[in-house]
């Protein structure tokens, strides 16, 4: 169930594996909350490859798609901007990683940020 957390102005639903977070709870985003959750596990091997196509190993060094998974954390995924952060990844302590998807089934991906 999302709950509104003051400090982000966001409504917030931790399901475990991802933190769901949307500036509005609309019709469906409870189930498309629980469906993202599972499609992010189905598709971590798409995104860590996504982010070494994208130069991941630029600013971290050379990494497998393994220790790219070990390291991302708990995603908050953003249903309303269609975006996915992590904010406590263990590859650094200084950024914030993030990149958009184009669809509801969690594909599509593109713009990888890599802010500190």
């Amino acid at each position: 169930m999302f709950e509104y957390d003051e400090s982000t102005e966001l409504y917030t639903e931790d399901l475990g594996n991802v933190i769901v977070t949307c500036d509005e709870v609309m019709d469906g985003f409870e189930e498309l909350a629980e469906r993202m959750a599972d499609i992010y596990a189905a598709r971590l091997d798409d995104i860590a490859d996504f982010l070494i196509k994208e130069g991941i190993s630029d600013i971290y060094g050379e990494l497998t798609a393994d220790e790219i998974k070990d390291a991302l954390g708990v995603p908050t995924i953003d249903i309303g901007n269609q975006t996915v952060t992590y904010f406590d990844h263990t590859l650094d302590e200084e950024h914030i990683i993030s990149f958009e998807y184009d669809d509801r089934e969690l594909k599509g991906f593109m713009y990888l940020s890599i802010d500190g």
